[in-house]
């Protein structure tokens, strides 16, 4: 998983320049590889966030870190309108620009032409379906080998930050496409104000310790990056994503956990059928997910009685009785609203509406495992 730490400009002094480069010497000497800075701070003029731009570029770029700058529209057209702004950034070495709001793809495509840079990171939180397709087709006919990626907002004020069900959907646009998602991680040894609430993507992570987060983004997300958003981060935050990251490598079997509710007089041979890691077949319809791990568990069970025949709405887990012959004892998960069927019983539900979402991961060769909840 590619790590990005964020420095943002300030006041330009030797502390200033002395912490730039303590942090990026960190960041390399745990693995991170890139660097995330801005342009887009109403509250600093231009021209010195241009100042902090050129010493943190230089300091990342001596220790083979990318840079990736944020900007916004207002800040393109005062870039693009002033020669001398426009000079500045062409001698300053960084590779993406991440853009934010109130731009236009003509202004990114002048923009593109005149400087040297790789690519562009879309905002991944704020369009939806058709406007994301409608960006990268655009991008793609600017220049067939431009490198795209995504990276989701960071939410600094509580209660605002990102549903998972919402962001899950949000990378299922880009992810057709092939483009790399990043989330933004909290910290909170110097949690940037002026807030002071921890810069997180989604809000569930807002407060959580950091290795839980890492550890979800990693397992249940799409996410291929992870930004850590907050200033300063400490040697002991470096060091706790770094370990974190090595532990998902050497056990991460794309397994996700789902918890499930059972029916009331669910039998104890539905139960061991339901409990356990599933791999849903590959030809498995929009409507139905059909699990090949019950196959093998029905070869024992495969007398499963009549019980609890009812409607299948969409999360329910099902599980096919005697009366479905050979293919009794079988389970499926239900995406989409059916209608009761006397060879089959509902044996549990899962529980969280979410998890639907991540069952669709199921052709990426994604395997689940229900627990009770």
């Amino acid at each position: 998983m590619r790590r990005c730490v964020a420095i943002y400009p300030q006041q330009l002094n030797e502390e200033y320049v002395s912490r730039v480069k303590k942090t990026i010497e960190l960041a390399a000497e745990y693995g991170f590889r890139e660097v995330f800075t801005t342009l887009h701070l109403p509250e600093y003029r231009l021209d010195m966030q241009l100042d902090c731009l050129a010493i943190t570029a230089k300091q990342a770029k001596e220790k083979g870190l990318e840079v990736t700058v944020d900007i916004g529209g207002p800040f393109i057209a005062q870039i693009l309108n002033d020669e001398k702004n426009l000079l500045r950034m062409k001698n300053i070495a960084f590779d993406f620009l991440r853009l934010d709001y109130g731009y236009s793809l003509a202004q990114v495509g002048s923009l593109y032409k005149e400087l040297s840079f790789d690519g562009f990171v879309i905002n991944a939180s704020i369009y939806d379906e058709e406007e994301i397709d409608r960006q990268i087709e655009a991008f793609r006919r600017l220049d067939p080998k431009i490198r795209l990626r995504a990276c989701h907002n960071f939410y600094p004020r509580a209660e605002t930050g990102l549903e998972e069900g919402f962001a899950i959907r949000q990378d299922s646009y880009f992810k057709k496409h092939d483009i790399p998602i990043c989330y933004s991680v909290p910290s909170y040894s110097d949690p940037r104000g002026p807030l002071h609430q921890g810069l997180c993507t989604i809000e569930k992570h807002r407060y959580a310790p950091l290795r839980e987060i890492i550890c979800d983004l990693c397992l249940n997300y799409q996410a291929e990056a992870i930004l850590m958003a907050d200033e300063w981060l400490s040697e002991e935050e470096f060091r706790e994503v770094y370990t974190t990251l090595v532990v998902l490598n050497e056990h991460l079997d794309k397994t996700v956990k789902i918890k499930v509710v059972f029916e009331e007089g669910v039998s104890q041979k539905e139960k061991d059928i339901v409990l356990g890691k599933h791999c849903f077949r590959y030809d498995s319809s929009s409507a139905i997910l059909r699990s090949k791990s019950s196959r093998q568990m029905a070869e024992y069970a495969s007398e499963i009685e009549v019980n609890n025949t009812i409607r299948r709405d969409a999360g329910a887990i099902t599980i096919d009785n005697r009366l479905y012959k050979r293919y009794s004892g079988e389970l499926q998960v239900v995406l989409k609203n059916k209608e009761a069927d006397e060879r089959v019983n509902v044996a549990a539900r899962i529980k969280d509406p979410d998890d639907l979402i991540r069952l669709r991961r199921f052709k990426e060769g994604t395997d689940y495992l229900f627990v009770e909840e």
